[in-house]
């Protein structure tokens, strides 16, 4: 059995080929992060959409979901290195 992959953007696991940008298991980003060519979205687009997940999943304010998001993405391989 081949080692569990995950998105280096977000953390999400990666199962199935519709789980990889563009459909391709050689990418390092998830489907949710890449747009439809596998490419990784913007850091803003990311973190948008990391912060909406955050606030439906744990039913916290836009402020708490920013904050955990921003911590998040802080940790990804993608993002370590960026200024936001």
């Amino acid at each position: 059995m081949s080692e569990e992959k995950f998105c280096e953007s977000c953390g999400m696991p990666m199962r199935a080929a519709q789980d990889f940008g563009a459909g391709r298991p050689d990418n390092p980003y998830c489907v949710h992060c890449c747009d439809e060519t596998g490419q990784l979205k913007s850091y803003a687009e990311v973190l948008a959409s990391m912060q909406a997940f955050a606030r439906r999943m744990l039913g916290i304010s836009e402020a708490e979901a920013l904050k955990t998001a921003q911590e998040g993405m802080a940790k990804m391989p993608a993002w370590r290195n960026i200024s936001k």
